[in-house]
């Protein structure tokens, strides 16, 4: 970690020297600094510093691609994984059609109009992952309880030994009202990174284990 930090310091040292030379940064000779020219050298490259960090720092938000943008390439991405494995996904870009922001994708895997894949982001107001913010993919089977979903309960843990992870049901109160979800939960890590591959990967597996017991099911 030293050793990192050196290398760091090493480099943005020569970057400042380099500027100061084709006088790019502004001296206050009048400063009261400037009796002591090693702390007159320290803050100017203190507040160089800061400056250059802000300045990539917003490059870096100003590059980051609109979200319903992000969910088209996770989706494209996706889609050339599920292809790949003998599994056709069909979706809407009503962003790319139409110019609509959209924050949640529907995905068709089958026939069935009612049974679907979707993505989107939420943050939770109740249960285990309250008030963070999480990538979600759904399985979505409204309506279909004695049919699909409380069957495919039953092959929960062995769905989530395969893909690695947990997947979250909807609280007692929205299954209530004959909402039935299965949702694979990233963090907003990758929201924020904007990790396009790892989100495809998870949406693909995430529909290449599920759709199986799905069609065992009779949903085609």
């Amino acid at each position: 970690m030293i050793d990192r930090f050196i290398e760091q310091f090493s480099q943005h040292k020569k970057e400042f020297l380099e500027e100061l030379k084709k006088g790019n940064i502004k001296v206050n000779l009048n400063s009261d600094l400037a009796s002591d020219s090693r702390k007159m050298a320290l803050e100017l490259f203190e507040s160089w510093l800061l400056e250059k960090t802000t300045q990539e720092r917003d490059a870096l938000v100003d590059e980051t691609p609109p979200f319903d943008e992000f969910l088209d390439q996770v989706l494209a991405r996706a889609q050339k994984y599920l292809r790949e494995r003998g599994i056709q996904m069909s979706y809407t870009s009503l962003s790319k059609q139409m110019g609509i922001s959209e924050t949640w994708k529907c995905i068709r895997v089958f026939g069935h109009s009612n049974i679907y894949y979707r993505i989107g982001k939420t943050r939770p107001r109740k249960g285990p992952n309250k008030g963070g913010e999480y990538l979600v993919m759904d399985l979505v089977m409204d309506g279909y309880k004695k049919k699909v979903f409380s069957p495919l309960l039953l092959k929960k843990e062995k769905i989530e030994h395969r893909l690695g992870v947990p997947l979250e049901r909807e609280l007692p109160k929205v299954e209530a009202t004959g909402k039935y979800r299965l949702k694979l939960m990233l963090s907003d890590d990758v929201i924020k990174e904007r990790n396009i591959r790892l989100a495809a990967r998870k949406l693909a597996d995430f529909v290449e284990t599920t759709k199986p017991y799905l069609s065992e099911l009779g949903v085609v």
